[in-house]
């Protein structure tokens, strides 16, 4: 009697176990089938061997993270810092970190000049963000500069933009050697001045480093370019085109580890059979370096649901791809897609269309990175207010499970005026984040650090 009265305890407590969450477990089918043939004595202890194991961890069946990790997860902001803090126009500010250093750059008007002269600037802070350089003019020259992408690894840090001094829009890399203290001068990477090229983007690992932009020849369609470096930028092989179905709208992106090179882009011209364009966000990769690359892929669904992407490369073979709207094409929602194959295969695409905040509106200028944990921060601007007095703020949140869902919304900037463009970076724990900015009056740099607690 006494192992009929703890077969069936053992029997109701599994059932009420199961009816409270989802369990995929091995212990609760494998008790079922062996009480049933054995004798009472052994099924006695039998349940009790099974009592105790049953109180091992479950594996929980579920897309989202567990409630406990929710609630103490915080992300905690410092005061936001004016980096520019001037009357000049400053834009477009771009932030990396390696070896605990802080690196922004930025494009700004000159004084005394007519706004079609803009240089690329740069500051460092190796004090964890608590005081930045002065700093430094990388492109000192009579031109316009523009679109400033930054890229750090160990003591380098290599900047790409794009000038037009000599003519035709070119793509310019300053480098430094030294942790942003100095930099050599500045090479040309796009090898031909009888095309114009623009929209450039820039990726590291170790000692390789690689740069996309836009091209546009003379005659023939817009193209995305790529040149790479195997010696930390010393030298780098002659350009080679990914792909011919792009738009002046085009903003490839690249992102690399491990030898594995990964590059998106978004196409927004209406489809052209003859010149055979395709609207949509395309994807190449390549496993040798940036040696040879496979067949583009289009990752969007949705007719209309594109725009500028952001790409980032995980690890373990993983990789993740983000996108908003752009200016031509708005969208309501965040797209975010990723591969646990080094780009051969996608998951479905995952829209993210509310936050704690609320719905969005029309996000744009997303980013996105990601840490040795796997952990992915998301960074983007979003149209907030009323319709007689709208703005944009820039947002950010964090996912610790792969992106399968996103928390601790935050709202950035959170001011009286436009900011837009934002940058993201993590080292450990700490998030560095710039944008631009209109609240002080004028377009300026501003940067904001926050830390990661659970």
């Amino acid at each position: 009697m006494l192992a009929v009265f703890v077969v069936i305890v053992i029997n109701i407590w599994i059932e009420t176990i199961s009816q409270s969450m989802t369990l995929i477990s091995p212990i609760s089918p494998i008790y079922s089938k062996v009480v049933s043939v054995l004798n009472p004595s052994l099924s006695l202890a039998m349940a009790m061997i099974l009592l105790l194991l049953s109180n091992l961890p479950a594996v929980h069946a579920s897309n989202n993270l567990d409630n406990t990790n929710r609630n103490k997860l915080e992300l905690e902001f410092r005061d936001t810092v004016n980096l520019t803090n001037n009357e000049r126009d400053s834009v477009y500010g771009q932030i990396s970190t390696s070896n605990n250093n802080i690196y922004v750059v930025w494009q700004e008007s000159k004084p005394g000049n007519d706004l079609r002269n803009y240089e690329i600037l740069f500051k460092r802070s190796v004090d964890d963000g608590n005081s930045f350089s002065q700093e430094i003019n990388l492109s000192n020259n009579t031109g316009f500069s523009e679109h400033p992408q930054i890229s750090s690894v160990a003591d380098n840090v290599y900047v790409i933009w794009a000038d037009d001094t000599n003519g035709n829009k070119q793509v310019y890399l300053g480098a430094s050697k030294d942790n942003g203290n100095t930099f050599g001068e500045a090479i040309q990477l796009s090898n031909t001045n009888s095309a114009s090229s623009f929209n450039q983007d820039i990726a590291t690992f170790g000692n390789n480093v690689y740069a996309v932009w836009l091209e546009k020849p003379v005659s023939g369609p817009y193209r995305i370019m790529l040149s790479a470096s195997g010696d930390g930028g010393n030298s780098f092989r002659d350009p080679v085109t990914l792909s011919e179905n792009a738009s002046p709208q085009s903003y490839p992106k690249i992102s690399s580890f491990n030898g594995h090179v990964y590059v998106a882009w978004n196409v927004e011209d209406s489809p052209n059979a003859i010149s055979g364009t395709n609207e949509g966000v395309f994807f190449v990769s390549s496993s040798d370096n940036g040696l040879k690359f496979g067949n583009t892929s289009k990752l969007n669904t949705e007719e209309n649901g594109f725009g500028k992407p952001q790409v980032a490369a995980g690890y373990n073979n993983t990789m993740y791809v983000i996108w908003g709207g752009s200016d031509n094409n708005k969208v309501s929602s965040l797209y975010f897609v990723k591969s646990y194959d080094s780009g051969r295969s996608f998951d479905d695409i995952i829209k993210i269309g509310e936050t704690k905040h609320g719905r969005m509106n029309s996000p744009s200028n997303a980013e996105i990175t990601v840490d040795e944990f796997n952990r992915l921060f998301i960074a983007w601007q979003d149209k907030v207010g009323t319709a007689s007095l709208e703005k944009e703020d820039i947002f950010a949140a964090i996912s610790l499970d792969g992106g399968e869902s996103f928390e601790s919304a935050t709202n950035i900037s959170n001011n009286a005026d436009t900011s837009e463009c934002p940058s993201i970076a993590v080292n450990g724990d700490n998030i560095y984040i710039t944008w631009e900015d209109l609240t002080p009056g004028n377009h300026e740099v501003l940067y904001r650090q926050g830390l990661l607690t659970f």
